[in-house]
């Protein structure tokens, strides 16, 4: 039996990623597509445009033959948490053969010499890091002006231009690569060229970016908008559009977060993940001037503080995920337990291999997490349930505890 994984957030899921996860199928000649799926927040610091039940059913419709939530530290974290969380949660599957992505640069070799320079860190490429950092530049230019420095000192064979670190996807297909080399994983990466528009590109063509038809829907608010047919697979259209919660973004959850950051002026906001105390003063200084969750972004926006790392660090406030727990999170091997929101029919003999190979508890029900979690995994998956309360709370979802919820079966 052979298996692929494939890591995303599917916001919402359409004829791209239809592609990669058929694709990748046929040409590693594979059985069956693990996917670990973001849940209700999302690694650009906001909530998914809907549900990650929804957004299952569409995956689960075409091609996909389990799919499993990625905790909320690491689905609304940075690109090396995002990567690291649902590494280990493939790797611990003890099923995946592959991890399959999609990226603008399709050559592994390029790839896999910026990940083993960022996985090892060597003093050159240490000193030029800082120096850009100290010379105030964002971490993701100092990062990209250190590998240029460390590559020309080293006069590698470099064949690839650097502009492949401007395009998220190649930066999280390197992240991929780092995390499975730091975790020794058995796990074999491949990729093939991404098809379709840029990933932050706003227009709509034949294969659009997932932000392009986020847009298109929101900018309506409904659910006849135009793009829908021509952008998502048929088997996985009728889901969305019967979807019966409200389509979400960040500044649905602004009023929420203007009562937790009032709430908790006086002791500042540091102990929160991913926020320094550069970000924490300005939060206070500019607090009177809030209205929403994108114009304070803007508001807070800086040479090194980047919109989406403010974002992020908003909703980590918001959502109570701090520096303390993400450490210890690290320390117990990032994710420890398997929750399966959904899976094919046809995938029986995928979810019994699970069940023998897995090195990590398996929730198949939510009430088994109370007898098999270890306390600190416990708490992770607390903290998870709860973001996804808030977000069903504001999305108009009326489903109640998802401990009455079973995974999706189609």
């Amino acid at each position: 039996m052979k298996t692929i994984g494939i890591i995303a957030e599917f916001n919402p899921f359409h004829k791209g990623h239809e592609y990669l996860i058929n694709q990748c199928k046929k040409e590693l000649n594979a059985d069956y597509c693990v996917v670990v799926m973001s849940g209700d927040f999302v690694e650009r610091g906001a909530p998914s445009i809907i549900s990650k039940f929804e957004r299952a059913k569409m995956a689960l419709s075409s091609g996909a033959d389990v799919v499993l939530e990625l905790p909320i530290y690491y689905s609304l974290g940075s690109a090396e948490f995002f990567a690291s969380g649902a590494i280990s949660l493939l790797d611990k599957l003890g099923v995946v053969d592959y991890l399959c992505f999609g990226s603008e640069n399709p050559d592994l070799g390029s790839l896999n010499m910026i990940a083993d320079v960022l996985t090892k860190e060597p003093n050159a490429y240490k000193e030029a890091l800082a120096k850009h950092l100290k010379q105030g530049a964002s971490y993701p230019v100092s990062r990209k002006e250190a590998l240029k420095e460390y590559f020309d000192q080293d006069n590698a064979d470099f064949p690839v231009a650097f502009d492949i670190l401007d395009n998220p996807n190649n930066i999280l297909a390197i992240e991929y690569l780092k995390a499975l080399k730091r975790t020794n994983s058995r796990i074999t990466p491949y990729t093939i060229k991404r098809e379709g528009a840029d990933y932050h590109s706003e227009e709509i063509t034949k294969i659009s970016s997932a932000q392009g038809i986020r847009n298109s829907i929101l900018s309506d608010r409904g659910k006849s908008s135009s793009v829908l047919k021509d952008q998502i697979p048929d088997a996985a259209l009728g889901y969305f559009t019967k979807y019966q919660g409200r389509f979400l973004d960040s500044n649905d959850f602004s009023d929420l977060l203007y009562y937790k950051l009032i709430s908790e002026k006086n002791s500042g906001y540091t102990k929160y993940l991913d926020v320094n105390e550069d970000l924490s003063n300005r939060i206070l200084t500019n607090l009177e001037s809030f209205t929403d969750i994108d114009s304070f972004c803007d508001c807070l926006k800086t040479k090194n503080l980047t919109y989406t790392r403010i974002s992020r660090c908003l909703f980590h406030i918001l959502l109570n995920i701090t520096k303390e727990n993400m450490e210890s999170y690290k320390r117990d091997g990032f994710t420890a337990y398997g929750r399966i929101l959904g899976s094919r029919k046809e995938s029986s003999a995928l979810l019994a291999s699970l069940r023998e190979n897995a090195a990590l508890p398996m929730l198949y029900r939510l009430k088994d997490a109370q007898k098999t979690l270890s306390p600190l995994e416990l708490t992770l998956f607390n903290e998870t349930l709860t973001g996804s309360l808030i977000y069903n709370r504001i999305a108009g979802n009326n489903i109640g505890s998802e401990y009455r919820l079973k995974p999706v079966i189609l």
